[in-house]
């Protein structure tokens, strides 16, 4: 799944094939893996950013509340059809994206599986609200809960097989034990050092400046 960098070797022992290591270069590198940090330490940046999510999480609740409490029940829109033909075409976008990663074995593709799936619960979610009490809303119903929330679970177990295959590829080599559940894995530094990027670079014409 890694191309172009020389962790992507992790991948030839895929331990859901049960697949074992079959070459020194291999092992050479299942060695120079073992410097990975499998966590990630909180920089001030990183603590910053943090805070910044729970403050804006704590900060939408009240603001939710009054919403709740002071919208109108009917509001008649400005550029409806603007707005559903440009999320329309910013979901095509994703699912074009999607086809692409796939094709190749990209990656991206977990991360564009996540954004394809979140819309479509979106999708899903506008058109059966925004439906209900005319006479559309069984279609509108039947698409949702038979095309668009499946499709939509769908991207969203895709990006969880992308992630565990990886991160137990990485575990697996390391020698570290691997998390049950996703959500244990930590975050993942490479070391630049311990990969032989800097050398590798150092020694790349394309890197002088």
């Amino acid at each position: 799944m890694w191309r172009g960098v020389p962790a992507a070797v992790v991948c030839d022992n895929d331990p859901m094939n049960g697949e074992q290591p079959r070459s020194d270069g291999t092992r050479n590198r299942r060695e120079r893996l073992l410097g990975l940090r499998l966590h990630l330490s909180l920089s001030r940046r990183a603590q910053f950013v943090s805070l910044f999510f729970l403050v804006g999480a704590v900060v939408i609740v009240p603001w939710t509340v009054f919403l709740g409490l002071t919208l109108p029940p009917k509001y008649d829109a400005g550029h409806w059809r603007l707005l559903w033909t440009g999320f329309d075409a910013a979901l095509i976008a994703v699912l074009l994206l999607a086809a692409w990663a796939t094709w190749y074995r990209r990656q991206i593709l977990a991360a564009i599986a996540m954004v394809a799936g979140t819309l479509l619960f979106c999708d899903a979610w506008f058109d059966m609200v925004t439906s209900f009490g005319h006479r559309d809303q069984w279609l509108t119903l039947l698409t949702g809960f038979g095309v668009e929330l499946p499709l939509g679970v769908f991207f969203f177990w895709l990006y969880r097989r992308i992630a565990l295959t990886t991160m137990s590829v990485l575990h697996h080599d390391t020698g570290v034990p691997r998390p049950r559940r996703l959500r244990d894995f930590q975050i993942v530094q490479l070391e630049r050092e311990v990969l032989g990027l800097e050398s590798d670079e150092r020694n790349d014409p394309s890197t002088e400046r």
